[in-house]
């Protein structure tokens, strides 16, 4: 079995911080939404514990990066333990950086790169960040530039990509020409590299995770061995750690036969290779939603000879799945080719007024228990009532203080509230979106403002459970209110 490699001890060291003030920092950043162009790169940065965030809980990803915290993000990437090492000894978290890197032939004695332990709050160029960049990049390792290239034609040389490559000095040229052949950088817009201006912490942690997994390739198909920790949402184990033989670039999901472990659960976690920057994984479970295991159930039936595929589509368990189908158009309107009502007078027909118990905030912010009356489609009001008791009964006791649903909005709106089998809670605080700019609302701040919904949180679940969607990432990639249409209020029985 190999040993891994020095990336494998970034995490023991991801606890110590970079300049005073900075923290261990949370998964999510203020300033860093997830439509970032540097998000995925910053986040991956955060959890190697390469740099970290702020008190305030922001990680400032325009700020000028300076050669003293440059040079700590690169040897707490490939030197971590000299750099621990010095830290323990009582040395200063930049002057550490800097002794780090001369110690392990990141910096030169007699180096033509300017930098002192006296220097070291200067901001560093980018020129300067490439030198660095390239001399811990491997010989072999390699990044993906080609990917860029939509033609897949022979890219060009260093000096021809880059419009000012003359203008940089022999030793910034030739690490310039390593990091493009490697595919570590690609030139901007313009045509330029830009050598001599400064670098921000979202450009130089960009170039720095290029280079970590241009590091990683080199060791595609070395064996491993890894622990899988199997658990729920909440983090609580569902199986034993899981002890595996594997390789170097697998994929995480693969390591365990969950249908075996885990039957009737559904795995929530991102794709995951296995790098030898970690020995330890989590995959993320839930289990079956009502629909979920009634579609078991069915197949296992047939499989058995007690039931017929020919019936696969008549089964209720389809009232319970998201987004609309033939079972919910029938259920709604009695016909599968039906989906909307023709008139107002239709739609009214078809409602009902329901009571439900919820939770308010009183004065003092305190939760007390209240009820409170909506008018919604009579074929799912005893649904909805049963929706808002498990929510109302789930220990978060989300406080809603204002709810819609059935709302006739025009003879030619398409939308589910003709329908009521929409509903709208906390309007206010679970604004309507798109790319970033309010429509209806004010704004959305799950965990700073208690009525705003989280799209981990008991509403959402529990909807999805009898199966809803909601607005908050219902239609796009994911509920950043930043990029996409987003209707954060908004939940809906078939989808729309």
């Amino acid at each position: 079995m190999k040993t891994l490699s020095r990336l494998s001890a970034l995490l023991l060291t991801a606890a110590l911080l970079l300049p005073a003030g900075a923290q261990a920092a949370p998964r999510t950043f203020s300033d860093l939404p997830a439509s970032h162009w540097a998000y995925d790169e910053m986040s991956q940065a955060v959890e190697l514990g390469v740099i970290t965030g702020y008190d305030d809980g922001s990680i400032h990803p325009d700020d000028t990066l300076t050669w003293g915290q440059y040079l700590v993000m690169l040897v707490r990437a490939f030197y971590p333990e000299t750099y621990a090492s010095l830290i323990a000894n009582g040395v200063n978290w930049d002057q550490a950086g800097y002794w780090a890197a001369l110690g392990e032939g990141l910096l030169l004695e007699g180096d033509f790169l300017p930098v002192t332990p006296e220097t070291l709050a200067a901001p560093i160029l980018r020129a300067d960040a490439a030198v660095l960049l390239a001399r811990v990049l491997p010989e072999d390792a390699h990044g993906y530039r080609g990917w860029y290239y939509w033609d897949w034609d022979e890219p060009l040389p260093a000096d021809e990509a880059f419009s000012d490559y003359a203008a940089l000095g022999a030793p910034y040229q030739v690490a310039l020409t390593r990091l493009y052949d490697a595919g570590i950088v690609y030139g901007r817009d313009d045509g330029t590299f830009g050598g001599g201006e400064t670098i921000k912490r979202s450009d130089g942690s960009v170039l720095l995770i290029r280079v970590i997994d241009a590091e990683e390739s080199s060791h595609y198909g070395e064996e491993t061995t890894v622990t899988i920790h199997i658990t729920d949402r909440q983090g609580d184990p569902l199986a034993p750690d899981q002890v595996v033989e594997t390789e170097v670039g697998e994929s995480v999901w693969y390591l365990v036969d969950d249908e075996e472990l885990l039957p009737r659960y559904v795995c929530l976690s991102d794709y995951e290779q296995v790098t030898t920057r970690k020995s330890e994984y989590t995959l993320v479970y839930r289990p079956f939603t009502r629909a979920e295991n009634d579609q078991a159930d069915f197949e296992e039936a047939v499989e058995r000879g007690e039931a017929s595929w020919d019936d696969y589509y008549d089964q209720p368990f389809w009232l319970w799945f998201q987004g609309e189908n033939d079972q919910k158009c029938t259920l709604l309107f009695g016909d599968p080719a039906k989906r909307r009502y023709d008139n107002q007078t239709e739609a009214y027909a078809h409602m009902t007024t329901v009571t439900i118990p919820v939770w308010h905030l009183d004065r003092q912010g305190n939760k007390v228990p209240a009820t409170t009356d909506l008018v919604i489609n009579a074929a799912i009001a005893g649904d909805v009532v049963a929706i808002f008791t498990e929510i109302y009964n789930d220990p978060e006791q989300f406080p809603i203080h204002d709810v819609g649903g059935y709302s006739w909005r025009g003879d030619s709106a398409t939308g589910e509230h003709n329908c009521g089998t929409a509903i709208d809670i906390n309007a206010a605080e679970n604004y309507q979106v798109r790319d970033g700019k309010a429509m209806v609302g004010s704004y959305w701040k799950p965990g700073e403002d208690p009525y705003s919904m989280p799209s981990d949180g008991s509403v959402v679940r529990i909807f999805a459970e009898h199966g809803w969607s909601w607005g908050g990432d219902a239609w796009a990639w994911d509920d950043d209110p930043n990029s996409g249409y987003h209707d954060y209020m908004h939940l809906s029985y078939m989808g729309g």
